[in-house]
């Protein structure tokens, strides 16, 4: 199972961290549900429910803790991330395994041990899925966070693989160890005025980026599978689509309207300028720069 060893019978125990403030609580039951019965059937698993609810469906179930947590406003619902996590840091130390799961995600097929834990054997400790975007791009053509300022900061001749924010973990102690990095991360650069493009989701890339590739385990996205989209993956794990459920205008604000004009220099900055700048990096030897002592993974 995942080439790690377990006592004879023993089940590995497994922590499903899962936030919904807010409007977000309308994906709980069906999340738990799908979960619940086809998410790593082989392990014992509690969900840790980081919600602003008084009461919410099942939270009196035996593998269900809810957990008070007040719901910040865009994007700080999402860059808080991991010190929501970190506030119960003592409690999931006791679990083998600690896996973020996005609210609107349905696992509808059977989702094993041995496809998706990461295997300790081989030196992995972390767990992360490729997003759907960009499973068939090269690293210039990633939406990393490309601004020197910030933390989550990768050049464009550099990095690997791009990762979805939505769905990640590991082993309890690396999956936390990165938890305290990257809140850290965060919560230095929001004192110098700087938000990652992506918020959480930049700084986990900028993290996998900086480690041997292989310390994680990468899956397509058959496990982060877009409702609707036609990709050549059959999927395991579905992601629902949040405008047919919360007006998701209210929660993160109008979209600007661009002209024409910004249009096309949108696409020739998504499609082409990629190749310069990468030219540009290799040339100027630019590499991921490394932080202070304290502030390395």
């Amino acid at each position: 199972m995942s080439s790690q060893v377990f006592p004879a019978g023993a089940r590995p125990s497994v922590a499903v961290l899962y936030i919904c403030t807010g409007k977000y609580t309308v994906f709980w039951p069906d999340f738990y549900k799908t979960f619940r019965q086809n998410f790593l059937p082989e392990c014992d698993k509690t969900f840790f429910v980081f919600t602003d609810a008084p009461a919410i469906e099942y939270d009196t179930e035996p593998d269900v803790r809810r957990i008070y947590q007040e719901a910040y406003d865009w994007p700080y619902s999402t860059l808080k991330r991991f010190e929501m996590f970190l506030s119960q840091e003592e409690a999931l130390k006791a679990f083998d395994y600690l896996f973020f799961a996005n609210a609107n995600l349905l696992c509808e097929q059977v989702v094993t041990a041995e496809e998706f834990l990461p295997r300790t054997q081989q030196g992995e400790v972390l767990l992360v899925v490729q997003q759907p975007g960009f499973w068939d791009k090269t690293p210039p053509f990633y939406s990393y966070d490309r601004n020197p300022k910030c933390r989550a900061y990768i050049p464009y001749n550099c990095g690997r693989d791009y990762v979805s924010g939505g769905l990640n973990g590991g082993t309890s102690e690396a999956f936390l160890a990165m938890c305290h990095t990257l809140a850290r991360r965060t919560d230095d650069d929001l004192a110098d005025g700087v938000i990652a493009l992506w918020h959480d989701e930049s700084q986990l890339n900028r993290y996998i980026a900086e480690l041997d590739p292989a310390q994680y385990r990468l899956l397509t996205p058959a496990y982060w599978y877009p409702e609707g989209w036609h990709l050549p993956f059959t999927p395991k794990i579905t992601v629902r689509d949040k405008s047919r459920w919360i007006d998701m205008t209210a929660v993160k604000g109008k979209k600007p309207e661009m002209s024409f004009a910004a249009r096309k220099w949108d696409a020739f900055c998504q499609n082409y300028l990629p190749v310069f700048l990468a030219v540009r990096d290799t040339l100027l030897l630019k590499h991921l720069p490394r932080y202070p002592a304290g502030h390395n993974p």
